[in-house]
């Protein structure tokens, strides 16, 4: 699909970091500081934000359901983790390097009709609830397994302090291995939050992409896919509105503790 012809697409800029002349095949627009009222309008197609700009107030200006439907993508690195973390609650895509957002630009282009960008989420709401569903029922599934196979055995607490042992002898795997053969994000990160559920320890988003153990960038993308599919949930910081705190959800903690007790607690160990 040609965007520049088949559909005039409009983006709205906020950031000095962003590479114009990447995207010059589309209608370029430079954010104002009234930023809602110059959305309304110019109505842009597309939002590109460079997240070192993203303070507080953006944030929730760009998270209102005036706004929430147009199409974001951040340019985040490695200092921007709190910023994206105040927008995780919007649809969003996550670019880590500025050449790649003119490909993905296009992606989002592609999927305009008729100058209606199509807002869906990737977990539609029915979805998201189908899939906690089904892991509920996994869950449950699991739980009585391990009740029959566990018997009169009498099972060890699961603490934090044996997660964080559980933690401590995944990342002494990449003494012996190289570190991307064995990234799993998505397990990293509910280990990290189950610890902290038990010590009761607020987690903010820099803290979790650092126990993550991948690339920033990476890491985001996982929490935003985990925030989508209702695993974890956002909290703004009393103390600090540029921080977000990320926790698991009820659901994601009964998983959880199923899974931990299976794992730490495996029968003939």
């Amino acid at each position: 699909m040609n965007c520049s012809t088949s559909y005039p697409l409009k983006i709205l800029l906020l950031g000095t970091g962003l590479p114009l002349a990447d995207l010059r095949q589309w209608q370029l627009v430079t954010g104002e500081s009234d930023i809602s009222a110059q959305l309304r309008r110019e109505r842009p197609d597309l939002l590109l934000i460079d997240a070192a700009e993203v303070e507080p107030d953006l944030a929730a200006t760009l998270q209102s359901p005036e706004f929430a439907h147009i199409p974001l993508i951040l340019l985040a690195g490695d200092a921007d983790a709190e910023a994206v973390g105040l927008l995780l609650e919007r649809p969003l895509k996550i670019v880590g390097q500025p050449e790649h957002l003119a490909a993905a630009a296009a992606e989002i282009a592609a999927g305009l009709s008729g100058g209606a960008a199509d807002a869906r989420s990737e977990y539609e709401a029915d979805e998201r609830l189908a899939a906690l569903k089904r892991d509920a029922e996994r869950v449950a599934a699991a739980l009585a397994d391990l009740a029959g196979l566990r018997g009169a055995e009498q099972a060890r607490a699961v603490t934090a302090a044996r997660i964080r042992a559980h933690i401590k002898a995944r990342r002494n795997r990449e003494r012996f291995f190289a570190a991307d053969l064995l990234s799993d994000p998505v397990w990293d990160i509910l280990l990290d939050l189950a610890a902290a559920r038990m010590e009761e320890r607020p987690v903010s988003v820099s803290s979790l992409c650092i126990a993550a153990a991948v690339p920033t960038t990476t890491a985001l993308r996982t929490i935003k896919m985990m925030v989508d599919r209702g695993m974890l949930t956002r909290r703004s910081d009393p103390a600090d509105a540029r921080r977000s705190f990320i926790a698991l959800t009820t659901h994601s903690a009964k998983a959880m503790e199923g899974c931990l007790e299976a794992v730490l607690n495996q029968p003939g160990q």
